[in-house]
């Protein structure tokens, strides 16, 4: 099928979806470094505090290598999953690893703040609030980091990129304009530094081959097929998992389920919509301001529910409670929408686990059954960004900072924390490829070695995804990456989603003010929507509970925001559908 692009982001954007790669290139880049206003320059703001800026020592503190002369303490916050293995990260080997390999190399000494990984936006903001905060944080929530700006609670990064960015090159190299991602080119103010996103995959739907082979069904190629497969699925339970046939689930829903309904909400986006419009409705990533597409979805969604075909206890489970995922590895579940990559994942163990559980032939493929309004696969591919870093204003030490992030951002550190201990978690092959070793039953990986995060995620807080500098080699690793999975199905996954992909180029406005706060409450109101409307609101029920429900959310807030991103653009680049 013909892939349908809007307007690539990125100019090296092709190799990328050969080689599993996103490149450097992203938007139109901030000020280089040295570029533009120094620090100190009427025409570089303000720090977070003036204060704050006043406290940034010079690079007389560091030797030739970058090493600080003498040593320097940070804060430094670590996301932590409370592991069975790990039950405090900060005591793991990683942790520690990055403890003294810093200290070697920089003469920083970390002192690791443990954030809880499923709840980081309010924990971080509690610790803000009560000036506690960690030096360097890092969230998915830039809401939380623009709302503290503007009290005054975060260090403006600008003038200190300008002053020291030709410190920082490792930092530069892996991230490239992802640093100035969030820069205001009015007032030259920059809050937070952005991650990197490799560009491997977004959500898939998920179906296990096993049961379908057993009921004689072809993978489903359209949601008509997809529907009936999940039927089917309920309607044989005794014949799929005998005396356990009572818990059979045919279709797994998230507690967070405006994700598990990602690939069903993005068919029924329009084809045609303009980059315009992506924008102004773009401030939720689960796409709930697509209005009607959520609709649509959650209709189907709500008659799934009566009929039995999906989990009927998903609203008891918040998010990070380990029941869905247990369901899925005691071979419960019939599909699921997922992360490209979950089920093969070694710390979930989806797969793997299902299968010592039932059998080797227990197996999720990826199938592509929903079609948008000119019957074709589309996928919205965010650009290649991720969490986003930042200093509160109690940070004692900027530059120490930024060096730390630059040694966190160094290929060869993240080589390590992705992959571990070449022969307990590693094999590398002469080629360079990297094999990710499995775990026995006897947990070849001592406990305190577990990673508990695909490519230790939580702890390589300046990327995610694999990066060793060459897209091939990229490409090869990715593979290889999941022991007990065939790398074949790694790359049929990865290509069900890059060749249906579609990217809007990144806009940079103003400031939208009406967004400040808001993530936090229309995230979860939007929660509460989906759950009533899916599992507590009957399908005769469904347009009006929908419709009132979604009012509200509008009058909390959303609809200001609309409001505003469609006047930002106009301002920006006037009442046209594109960017020039």
């Amino acid at each position: 099928m013909k892939k349908t692009f809007l307007i690539l982001a990125f100019s090296l954007l092709t190799l990328g979806l050969v080689a599993a790669c996103a490149t450097d290139d992203g938007p139109a880049p901030g000020p280089a470094p040295g570029a533009g206003a120094a620090a100190g320059d009427a025409a570089a703001p303000a720090t977070g505090g003036d204060d704050a800026a006043a406290t940034v020592s010079g690079r007389d503190r560091l030797d030739a290598n970058r090493r600080f002369i003498e040593p320097v303490s940070l804060n430094i916050a670590l996301w932590d999953r409370s592991s069975e293995r790990i039950p405090n990260f900060a005591e793991s080997y990683w942790a520690e690893w990055v403890q003294a390999q810093v200290l070697e190399d920089h003469n920083i000494i970390v002192n690791w703040v443990p954030v809880p990984r499923w709840d980081e936006p309010e924990f971080q903001s509690t610790l803000l609030a009560a000036g506690e905060a960690p030096d360097i944080g890092y969230t998915f929530n830039n809401g939380m980091v623009t709302t503290f700006a503007g009290m005054g609670g975060m260090i403006n990064l600008y003038p200190l990129l300008q002053e020291y960015g030709d410190l920082l090159p490792n930092m530069y190299s892996l991230l490239g304009a992802n640093v100035y991602h969030n820069l205001n080119p009015n007032t030259l103010e920059l809050w937070s530094i952005t991650g990197r996103l490799m560009q491997d995959g977004r959500v898939l739907n998920f179906i296990r081959e096993d049961w379908l082979n057993t009921l004689g069904l072809a993978p489903p190629s359209n949601f008509t097929e997809f529907e009936n497969a999940l039927r089917a699925f309920r309607d044989n339970a005794d014949v799929l998992l005998g005396a356990d046939a009572a818990n059979l689930i045919p279709f797994m829903v998230d507690h967070d389920t405006g994700w598990s309904m990602q690939t069903l909400v993005e068919s029924f986006i329009p084809s045609n919509i303009t980059e315009r419009d992506w924008f102004v409705l773009g401030f939720d990533d689960r796409r709930f301001h697509h209005r009607d597409a959520f609709f649509e979805a959650a209709r189907i969604f709500n008659g799934w529910f009566d009929e039995g075909l999906i989990w009927q206890d998903f609203v008891l489970h918040p998010a990070g409670d380990p029941m869905g995922g247990d369901q899925v590895r005691l071979g419960r579940v019939g599909a699921i929408v997922a992360n490209w990559d979950l089920p093969f994942r070694a710390a979930d163990a989806w797969i793997t686990e299902m299968q010592i559980n039932v059998g080797p032939e227990a197996n999720f493929i990826v199938v592509n059954p929903f079609h948008n309004d000119q019957g074709n696969v589309q996928m919205f591919f965010p650009n290649a960004t991720d969490r986003f870093l930042f200093f509160p204003t109690t940070n004692p030490d900027p530059l120490a900072s930024l060096i730390y992030l630059d040694w966190i951002s160094r290929l060869d550190v993240i080589e390590f924390l992705a992959f571990g201990v070449e022969g307990v978690h590693r094999y590398t092959h002469p080629n360079g490829a990297i094999e990710v070793l499995g775990e026995t039953d006897d947990h070849s990986w001592p406990d305190h070695q577990f990673i508990p995060s695909l490519r230790n995620f939580d702890i390589a807080i300046t990327i995610n995804g694999v990066n060793l500098g060459d897209p091939y080699l990229d490409a090869a690793t990715l593979s290889l990456g999941y022991p007990g999975i065939e790398p074949a199905a790694i790359m049929a996954a990865r290509a069900a989603g890059l060749d249906n992909a579609r990217w809007h180029r990144q806009v940079q406005t103003r400031v939208i003010d009406s967004q400040e706060g808001m993530s936090t409450p229309l995230n979860s109101q939007r929660d509460v929507i989906l759950h009533t409307v899916i599992a507590n609101t009957s399908p005769a029920d469904f347009e009006a509970t929908f419709n009132a429900m979604y009012q509200n959310y509008l009058a909390m807030g959303a609809q200001a925001i609309i409001n505003e991103r469609e006047q930002a653009w106009i301002e920006e680049f006037g009442d046209v559908s594109t960017m020039p």
